[in-house]
């Protein structure tokens, strides 16, 4: 039978209970409720600490939720002169609008302590209204005051009666004094506003004298002016001089074409320019015409042009009004695109009437350009001949316009062919593979033009379009690009970046694309696309959006690309540096297991 062990203990047995230690320390004369009173009070006070914290955070947040209310109350009001009906209608809708929130609290405590912050802000609120009401009743009043002043300055300038200027005058002085005693603006300031409306009164005066060439009067009463701002008079009085010394200076030039004498010849004339004093003969003499013209209800255009035209082919030269008018009427009539009489600019009327007047006189190709008396001509004999209204003949020299361009290039259309056909075949281009050949061809198209309208021989013109598509396109990437927009790709580090960019945007930007099948290109105003090989249509990347960038997007690229480039860069080389780590953990496996079967 097996022996059971057996021990024996060494304790000594004791009638105590199990205990746990605590720091609690119970005096001898107190119960242990007594003892833990203490924690239950700062708890407590704890607790009551916490509510009136989340009770002001509460109150406050209500506060400025109300507070934006208030503010638009009072943007409501700060237009309003009165102060008191601003304060009042403040009160009444804020009143209503505070009652209302505060109704709403279900906490007592929390609804008092909104209830002291909303009447801590009340006095700035009603400080904030007055002050606005200030301000307006202050811009208000300036307001009037300004239009009082301009009115009765205008009642002044449209008088030459003596008594009813010094009346409006008066006026004006005395709406000063009334507004200087309302602002209480002080007695510096309105002599200062009196010596304004004196200095006005003068200038005005002086002014009405200069339109009517009287520059001595303008001058006397400037002088003569009292109470008046002295500097502002005598940089006046030197101003006149100087108008009236080329005031004189133009009138005798002006005086020399009247004469049958052309002023333009010669040394010039001091204080004057050649231009002022056509301008000035231009003005003598139309409103000459104006003035025939009340005078006669027969005139006509053709008349006043006779008239003007007349004076100035006396001394070999031309009207510059009626040169600029059929200059800016064909610039109209060659540009732009009509499709009803109500599109034709009134410009171009007034220069197809001035043509009409010259060509009768024989003076149209004296005022014009052959390109402009071309088009003159054509609206002219449409309307003698053809019998069409100015809109229908401006169309019909529109388009003999055209046709005459047309024409002008039909003569070397077999040079055209062959220069087009040259640019195929050409083994320049044929190396390049440049898969843009349209574009070049249009561009070929362009040059030749151009030259053949020069009046350059077209043998000569095709051998000048070759030269310059050789000097003018680069191919990169299979696309001929024009050199002027080379300098476009510095954004991107060159033109060696073009097609890794352009791969890079068709990669992750597009799915599924053959970058092959794209090209990057320069489109003006700072801006690239990315187009098609097949189709000259927009592009489109994978999230519906046209691929089109600005410098600052290639750039971003750029950086971007350069990013990714490094750090699979990185990973390469840590993925290497692993590899032979890890190598070298099996080559000392081996020369360890080595020494073990050597051992």
């Amino acid at each position: 039978m097996p022996k059971i062990p057996t021990f024996t203990s060494e304790a000594r047995p004791t009638a105590q209970a199990a205990s746990v230690v605590s720091n609690i320390k119970v005096n001898v004369n107190q119960s242990v409720g007594a003892a833990l009173a203490p924690l239950g009070k700062a708890a407590e006070d704890y607790y009551i600490k916490q509510r009136d914290n989340n009770e002001k955070l509460k109150a406050k947040q209500k506060f400025y939720e109300m507070k934006a209310e208030s503010d638009k109350i009072q943007k409501s009001q700060e237009n309003n002169p009165d102060d008191l009906s601003a304060v009042n209608t403040y009160n009444q809708e804020f009143g209503q609008y505070r009652k209302q929130q505060l109704s709403q609290i279900e906490n007592k405590r929390v609804r008092k302590k909104l209830e002291l912050l909303l009447d801590s802000d009340q006095a700035e609120n009603v400080y904030k209204i007055k002050s606005a009401s200030f301000k307006a009743s202050e811009d208000q009043n300036l307001s009037m005051y300004n239009t009082e002043q301009n009115t009765l300055a205008a009642e002044y300038s449209l008088t030459n009666d003596v008594k009813l200027k010094n009346l409006a005058k008066q006026k004006r002085i005395e709406s000063a004094k009334e507004f200087e005693n309302m602002n209480l603006m002080g007695k510096p300031w309105l002599d200062k506003e009196i010596q304004t409306i004196n200095t006005d009164s003068a200038i005005f005066d002086a002014d009405v004298a200069i339109a009517n060439g009287n520059y001595n009067k303008a001058k006397e009463i400037l002088l003569t002016a009292k109470n008046v701002d002295a500097e502002e008079m005598q940089k006046r009085i030197i101003t006149i001089e100087k108008q009236k010394e080329e005031y004189d200076a133009t009138s005798f030039g002006v005086q020399q074409i009247l004469d049958k004498k052309n002023p333009l010849i010669g040394g010039a004339i001091k204080g004057t320019t050649d231009q002022k004093i056509l301008n000035a003969t231009d003005t003598f003499l139309f409103n000459k015409a104006a003035q025939a013209q009340l005078k006669d209800p027969n005139w006509s255009e053709e008349k006043t042009f006779a008239l003007v035209d007349d004076v100035f082919a006396e001394v070999g030269l031309v009207s510059p009004r009626y040169q600029e008018t059929m200059e800016a009427g064909f610039t109209a009539g060659s540009a732009t695109t009509f499709d009803s009489p109500a599109d034709v600019p009134e410009v171009l009327i007034q220069a197809v009437k001035a043509a009409e007047a010259a060509d009768q006189l024989g003076r149209l190709n004296v005022y014009t350009t052959d390109e402009q008396e071309t088009f003159f001509q054509n609206i002219i004999v449409s309307k003698q001949i053809l019998g069409l209204n100015d809109y229908d003949a401006i169309k019909n020299a529109k388009n003999f316009q055209m046709n005459y361009d047309k024409a002008l290039f039909t003569g070397a259309s077999q040079a055209r062919k062959r220069t087009i056909t040259l640019i195929e075949g050409d083994s320049d281009f044929k190396k390049t593979k440049a898969t843009n050949i349209g574009e070049v061809k249009m561009y070929a198209n362009k040059l030749f033009n151009m030259y053949v309208a020069s009046n350059i021989d077209p043998i000569i013109a095709k051998k000048r379009v070759i030269s310059d598509l050789n000097k003018n396109l680069e191919v990169i990437d299979g696309y001929a690009y024009m050199k002027r927009n080379i300098d476009s790709f510095k954004s991107i580090g060159g033109l060696d970046q073009v097609k890794p960019m352009k791969e890079y945007i068709i990669k992750n930007q597009m799915t599924d694309e053959d970058p092959d099948e794209f090209y990057l290109r320069y489109i003006g105003g700072g801006a690239f696309d990315i187009r098609s090989r097949l189709d000259e249509s927009t592009v489109y990347d994978k999230d519906n959006n046209p691929m089109i960038y600005y410098a600052k997007d290639l750039i971003a690229f750029k950086d971007e690309r350069q990013t990714k480039v490094r750090k699979e860069k990185k990973e390469r080389v840590q993925k290497l540096l692993d590899i032979k780590q890890e190598n070298k953990k099996e080559n000392a496996v081996d020369s360890d297991l080595l020494d073990i079967e050597g051992s």
